[in-house]
Formats: C-alpha cells, sequence, structure tokens
C-alpha cells in the first residue's frame, strides 16, 4: 500500500507549479474507500473539489472510480459488491503512438498520430476534427466507467496538469442487468438435511436466546428513484434566492459557516439525521461522514429549498442527497422511506434500543443483537448483566432517565453547585476577584432547550489552582450526596503539569480533548419526604426513595492559559469540530483540540493564540480568528 499523498501543488523536484489541475472535464468520481482511512479519503475528495471535480458520493452515478485497486477482477468485485454489474470493455484498436520524424536543425517535432492529450484521456482535443471528435463520442458511448489508479490523481498533482490516463486504467467496463435469478427447484430432501446441519453448526450458541419471537425484516434501505433535472423552465418558474458566498467559493469547512439550531430546511435534516443513524448502526463509516458533511450544508443554507438543484448546489450535497429532497417534497407525510426504515425495521430499533444504553457503541450494540442474540433491555439483564462492565450496567440502569434529557434551569442549577463547591475546596481562589469561573458548555451553550448531558468548563487564571482540582470538586460532591456515581475520572492534564498535549507524528486518534475531567451521574440529594415511615416501626432510618432523576454531567478543568480551546472544542456539534481540526491540519499544518494548538512541525511546538485575551469569550474568539475561519458564536455551530 502506498503511503498517504500530501496533494501538494509543488512538483516532485521541489519547485512550485505555476498550474493546477483542472478535472471538470472529467466525468463525475466516485472515490473507492477500499484500503483508504477516513482522513484519507477526507485528503482525496477534498483535493478533487479544490480542483474543480464533479464529486459524487453516489457510486451509480460516477463514471470515473479513483481508487488502490490494481487487479482486474478486484476492480470488478468492488463495483458489484457496490450493486454494479459490469462487463469489460476491451478496446478494438491497440493504442495509438507518437512518432517523430526526421527534421532538420531548428524546426519543430511534428506529431503525427491523430490523437492529442486530451482525447488520451476521453477528453475532446480543442485541435481535432469534426470526425476525429464524433468517433471519440462512439466510443465513449461503449464505455459506462473507469476504475483508474489514486496514483493517476497524485501524478497529476505533482505535475500541475492532467496526465494520460491510460496508464493508469485498471478498468473499463459497461454497465450490464444482473444475472436472472434461477428458478426454483424442488431440492432433494437428503440435501435440506444436510444444509441444516451445517447451518447449525455454525450458529453461535443458543444459551444467551431470547424465548420471544425472532423479528424479521432487512435493514437494507430501498434505493431511491433517481432525480433527473428535466428542463431548465421547471427551474425557472421559481426565482431562487442569490447563493450565499459560502456556495458560490465552494466552501467545504462546516466550521466556516454559519449554522443555525432551527435552519430553514429543518424538518428533511430530520429525516437525514435518521438515515446517518441507520448508517451508524450498520458500521457505515464512510456513509455517517458523507450524510454529516451534506447535513452541515443544509444546516448553514440560508434559505427554504424549493427545488433538487438547489440542493445540488451545495458543496458536500450529491445527487444522492437532491434526490432524497425530492422524495421528500413530493412526500404527503414529509418523510422519507430511508428514514422510516429507522423505526420500521425490526433489527434496527433493536440496535438503536442499545446503542441509546449509556456505554454502548454502534459496534457493541450489534454484538449484542447477533453474537449474543438480545432482543430487548430484559434479554441484557436476564443473560448478560454480569458480562456488562459498571458504566453499561449503570447505563441500563437508568435507561429512561438519561434519555429524558436535562432542561435549561436544571442545566443552570447544576452549574451554580458546581461551581460553589470548587470554590469551596479551594478557598484562597478569590484572590483575584473572580474565583474559579465556569462556563456551560455543550447543546447548552448552542442553545438547545434540553440537552442530552451537562458539559461545563471549569478555569482559574492560577495553574496551581486548577491542577488536580477535578479530584477534590468530586469528593467534595460526594460528600454531600449530589453525585451517586464517578463513571470516570482523568487527570490527564495534570499528570503533564497541565501543558499542552503533545503533538505525536502519525497519531490520529480521535481524541476531542485531553483535559482533566469527570464523567459523573448527578441525582439532587433534596427532596420533599411528605410520608415519614412510622418510628416505631423496624424500618424507621429507612427513608423515602429519592424520585429526582438522575442526570449525565462531565465536569471539565482547564488551564487559563488554553481556556478558549477547552471552550470552543466543547461548544460546537461534531462536525464543525471535526472541520475545525482537519482546517487547522490542512491550512496551517497544526494540531488543534481542547488543551491547546501544536505545530505538527518543528518537534510539535506550542501555538499561543490566546495571547491578550483577558475573558474566556475573548480568549475562545482570538483562537477561531487565529485558525483562520472566522468568528461566530456558539448557536451558530449547530452543525447537527
Amino acid at each position: 500500500m502506498s503511503s498517504v499523498h500530501s496533494f501538494s501543488t509543488e512538483s516532485s523536484d521541489g519547485v512550485p507549479n505555476t498550474n493546477n489541475p483542472d478535472f471538470s472535464s472529467c466525468a463525475p468520481i466516485f472515490v473507492l474507500p477500499t484500503h483508504l482511512s477516513l482522513e484519507e479519503l477526507h485528503d482525496v475528495e477534498e483535493s478533487l473539489s479544490k480542483h474543480g471535480a464533479r464529486l459524487t458520493y453516489d457510486v451509480f452515478e460516477a463514471g470515473l472510480i479513483l481508487g488502490r485497486v490494481g487487479q482486474k477482477k478486484r476492480a470488478a468485485l468492488e463495483l458489484r459488491a457496490k450493486g454494479i454489474w459490469t462487463e469489460e470493455v476491451i478496446s478494438s484498436e491497440p493504442p495509438t503512438k507518437r512518432r517523430k520524424v526526421e527534421r532538420s536543425p531548428g524546426t519543430a517535432d511534428v506529431d503525427l498520430s491523430t490523437e492529442s492529450k486530451g482525447e488520451e484521456d476521453g477528453m475532446a482535443s480543442r485541435h481535432a476534427s469534426q470526425r476525429h471528435l464524433a468517433s471519440l463520442e462512439d466510443s465513449d458511448k461503449k464505455v459506462d466507467i473507469k476504475v483508474v489508479k489514486l496514483d493517476w490523481l497524485h501524478k497529476s498533482l505533482d505535475e500541475g496538469d492532467l496526465i494520460p490516463m491510460s496508464p493508469y486504467v485498471i478498468y473499463q467496463a459497461r454497465k450490464v442487468d444482473p444475472p436472472p435469478t434461477k428458478p426454483a427447484t424442488k431440492p432433494d430432501t437428503a440435501q435440506i438435511i444436510e444444509r441444516a446441519r451445517e447451518d447449525a453448526a455454525s450458529k453461535p450458541s443458543p444459551a444467551y436466546f431470547s424465548r420471544r419471537k425472532e423479528p424479521s425484516g432487512s435493514i437494507q434501505p430501498p434505493v431511491p428513484k433517481l432525480y433527473r433535472q428535466t428542463t431548465s423552465e421547471h427551474d425557472e418558474a421559481i426565482p431562487l434566492p442569490p447563493a450565499p458566498d459560502w456556495v458560490k467559493g465552494n466552501v467545504l469547512y462546516a466550521c466556516m459557516r454559519s449554522a443555525p439550531l432551527h435552519p430553514p430546511n429543518e424538518r428533511f435534516i430530520d429525516q437525514l439525521v435518521k438515515i446517518r443513524k441507520s448508517r451508524e448502526l450498520t458500521l457505515d463509516e464512510v456513509g455517517v461522514r458523507a450524510y454529516s458533511t451534506s447535513i452541515a450544508a443544509i444546516a448553514a443554507y440560508p434559505y427554504e429549498f424549493h427545488t433538487p438543484s438547489e440542493v445540488h448546489s451545495l458543496p458536500g450535497c450529491d445527487t444522492k442527497i437532491a434526490t432524497l429532497f425530492s422524495e421528500f417534497k413530493h412526500s404527503p407525510s414529509g418523510t422519507l422511506t430511508a428514514a422510516n426504515i429507522l423505526d420500521t425495521d425490526p433489527v434496527l430499533k433493536v440496535l438503536r434500543q442499545f446503542n441509546n444504553i449509556w456505554g454502548v457503541g454502534a459496534k457493541t450494540a450489534r454484538d449484542f443483537y447477533y453474537k449474543r442474540q438480545w432482543r430487548d433491555l430484559d434479554d441484557v439483564v436476564e443473560f448478560g448483566w454480569n458480562t456488562l462492565s459498571r458504566v453499561q450496567q449503570i447505563g441500563v440502569k437508568y435507561y429512561d432517565e438519561f434519555l429524558d434529557g436535562v432542561p435549561r434551569a436544571e442545566t443552570e442549577s447544576i452549574a451554580k453547585t458546581i461551581t460553589r463547591h470548587a470554590n469551596l475546596v479551594r478557598p484562597n481562589a478569590g484572590y483575584d476577584g473572580r474565583g474559579i469561573e465556569c462556563v456551560i458548555v455543550g447543546g447548552y451553550r448552542r442553545g438547545k432547550e434540553v440537552s442530552g448531558d451537562v458539559d461545563l468548563v471549569l478555569s482559574h487564571r492560577d495553574e496551581s489552582v486548577t491542577k488536580n482540582l477535578v479530584v477534590d470538586i468530586v469528593a467534595s460532591l460526594e460528600s454531600e450526596g449530589w453525585i451517586t456515581h464517578t463513571l470516570a475520572l482523568h487527570m490527564t492534564t495534570s499528570a503533564r503539569e497541565q501543558q499542552t498535549l503533545p503533538f505525536r507524528g502519525g497519531d490520529e486518534g480521535h481524541h476531542f480533548d485531553s483535559l482533566d475531567k469527570a464523567l459523573v451521574v448527578w441525582q439532587d440529594p433534596h427532596f420533599d419526604d411528605d410520608n415519614p415511615p412510622d418510628p416505631t416501626e423496624s424500618n424507621a432510618q429507612i427513608r423515602k426513595r429519592n424520585p429526582n432523576p438522575h442526570r449525565r454531567v462531565d465536569i471539565i478543568i482547564s488551564p487559563w492559559k488554553t481556556v478558549g480551546c477547552a471552550v470552543l472544542g466543547w461548544s460546537g456539534d461534531t462536525t464543525f469540530e471535526r472541520d475545525l481540526r482537519r482546517y487547522a491540519k490542512k491550512a496551517h499544518g497544526w494540531k488543534f483540540d481542547s488543551s491547546g494548538v501544536r505545530e505538527r512541525t518543528s518537534g510539535g511546538k506550542v501555538v499561543d493564540l490566546e495571547r491578550g485575551g483577558d475573558t474566556w469569550e475573548e480568549r475562545e474568539r482570538l483562537v477561531l480568528e487565529g485558525i483562520g475561519v472566522g468568528w461566530r458564536p456558539a448557536y451558530l455551530r449547530c452543525t447537527r
């Protein structure tokens, strides 16, 4: 496997190219994710978009497929795995060669071939005759799809111009119908029995099988109808609003666009979010990323959609998303078939229930369903309680309470209590007139009326105050009964003397932060006990059960010198934060997380973007402006 390409605009000898390749004349391009990490896939797609390529996330509409594939058979199998059946197209004519004629000194080389460099790649030459162009078009009709080595893209970027594609073409083919299913024949009884024995031997142990009936259903969504724009008159019938600058400029990063909490196309976004959840539960990481990119673009669009072409014009929205909008627009119920599957498919319904357990990801949820054969929470408790981790047991125990969400008023009350205890355990922290400051981040700061949990960032200008602070806060809160369970306690910042997380080359782990923090279960210990037990009874000391709900609370501690990064890193939606890290890397070669910013070169030197900021608000603004994405308040970082 080749190493990751840097996609620079310099030639192989290090000299900057004066020209950049333009891929706009190529057929729609699909990047094959096989043998590519998500980071590499991001890089390839981003580079293609910057150079004018018609990028698509739908392999069915692609005419050109780039990937790390080296053999024809493998290319055909990859296409078949994605539902495309093909047959190879072999050119009947040998490739045209260029030759030179003898020339006298001072004369130019003469090309006697009838094919130009552009034509060799399937693009018409500006100097080609009409007869030759017609012949070329006839040839193109025979080829529906080409699978090309990714090296072609790398080499074109190095050269600063499109190079001939022919040496890099692995497989060219036309699409064909799938082979017909053979008619069912009455099988031999002995064969049936033998296959049943083989199946029984390959199935997992029935020890964890539920006694209830197995659900039936398929988690494969139906293929949506293909959207095709028919006539220009159809779009012209409705005057469209002027495109935002980020659409005109094809801005790819969600962190450079403003996305409000309730955008004009929120109902359509809600449907796409459900489809994305289905992709997550089926471990389709590429699909999750693609839908996240599309959803973020739609969330930033300031007008209500009227036509599919509006959707298609947004960066990150391909024909598939436009097709889904067409279906949504014409649906009497305003729903999508692929989104409804999340609520109707028996398998997905169970997987989502498991995934909603705190501490259970999509992969573990599938393990519960397919390997352990559990079908609901009762199965989890009855057949596997002792196999769960402590965190998962707590997630099951307070399943409904964790799903209820936390209102804003309750979030503010929790923040006040934690701030009081923070200053209680650091009684001298108020010498500066401010004491320990608390910032409510997460969904609350983005404007949500109800948040899934409570996220708080605490900081103080004196690092001796914040060091090991999280341990003392948790102990104080536990002593008063506010914390019922501590799910996780991290001391990573204090352990490295509250310095920014070092950059380690090649370490691209999914670390959104590395700060001191405590993930806890919270319950207000105060409640009315109107009916205390009779003191004459033996259980007189037993109080009424606390009826207050249990909440998930994250307490994060940040040194003041990087508090802007901490607040920023915990305030945006997932896609906003993902693209902020990507942009910092691409634009500056920096590594950004909530503990600070470091250079990826120069041994990981710390980049101080917060210098001069007096308050945490000023320091957060300085970080965004220093990275170069521009300031936008937290309520405009709702990329969903």
